[in-house]
């Protein structure tokens, strides 16, 4: 008994990993998951339910509401990082379109997330049945089912996740930067590109930024500020502890973000959204050129920190004086 419960504990560890992972990306418009779900997936949910599962792409390059078939047990599985009714909506009209409830008899939408309480009526013009309570799965879905195994199925579990998912993850983290070491090569970078122009004559004002000049994007860039800075305050912290930089090194970052930022501001049409983007991906590209790989979303927590402050998308003086008539 002791040894199930410690194989129990080692699996609920994995999965959380991945959840949290997942859930972290979404927060900030990363949806990225289809590597993980390729060919992870399949292993994992063979090992918990005895299924043959294969990756779709196998069959059928990019194919339409399944990531996951089994053709012997005619189930096809759907992996998603997105919870929403209208994604489940979306995945059922085209299996139903594709006529796929010819091939398979169950589709499962497998949530990485968390699964919502779905009061939505899911349509299938009665050509399949879908069973919100039974074929919408998350990760607690999966540890339930997990719990019920044989000792040494769940150690085959425990172990598959440790090789498959928590040993190439770590392995990937070896070659990337740490947030800490993101934050404090990104600075580093724009400390060495002196190359700007005069100060601007600017105003600090965080909230007319964000709720007047930015309000059709307040929500969401209050959101993502909000996401990352749990995330990744603390690394912040230590990065300014560390570097301790000084007035001019200061004046410098302060002088390039601002005029980089305004560049692409300028670019996107004025969307900050959209800018902040380019601009993470125009540092991601410029630090990578070691050929290291470095963590996006620090990146993008220190611009938006930098942009709350004022320093990324500038108030111009002008604009701001004439808005506050």
């Amino acid at each position: 008994m002791l040894n199930k419960e410690i194989y129990l504990k080692e699996v609920a560890k994995s999965l959380a990993l991945l959840s949290n992972e997942v859930a972290i990306l979404n927060a900030i418009n990363l949806y990225d998951i289809n590597i993980v779900a390729e060919d992870f997936f399949p292993g994992l949910l063979n090992l918990i339910y005895g299924y043959q599962l294969k990756n779709a792409n196998y069959l059928e390059k990019n194919a339409p509401a399944i990531d996951l078939f089994d053709e012997i047990n005619r189930i096809a599985i759907q992996v998603t990082s997105d919870s929403s009714s209208k994604k489940i909506n979306h995945t059922i009209e085209e299996f139903h379109k594709n006529k796929s409830y010819k091939s398979y008899d169950r589709l499962v939408v497998l949530i990485l997330t968390q699964k919502k309480k779905y009061t939505t009526t899911f349509n299938t013009d009665g050509n399949f049945v879908f069973d919100k309570t039974k074929d919408i799965w998350d990760v607690e879905d999966l540890m339930k089912d997990i719990r019920e195994l044989a000792t040494e199925r769940i150690k085959e579990i425990s172990n598959y996740l440790s090789k498959e998912l928590c040993d190439k993850y770590y392995a990937v983290k070896t070659t990337q930067a740490s947030e800490i070491d993101t934050i404090i090569d990104l600075i580093e970078y724009i400390s060495k590109h002196r190359n700007v122009k005069k100060g601007r004559n600017t105003e600090v004002d965080p909230e007319y930024k964000i709720y007047k000049r930015f309000r059709e994007f307040a929500d969401n860039l209050i959101a993502e500020y909000t996401t990352l800075f749990a995330v990744y305050g603390d690394a912040l912290e230590v990065v300014n502890d560390t570097l301790g930089i000084d007035e001019a090194q200061d004046i410098i970052i302060m002088f390039y973000l601002q005029d980089i930022s305004i560049q692409y501001l300028d670019e996107a049409g004025n969307n900050p959204v959209v800018a902040l983007n380019r601009l993470v991906a125009h540092f991601e590209e410029r630090l990578s050129v070691n050929g290291k790989k470095y963590d996006r979303a620090a990146i993008k927590f220190y611009l938006i920190n930098e942009m709350i402050k004022c320093r990324v998308f500038p108030n111009e003086r002008s604009e701001y004086d004439d808005s506050e008539q």
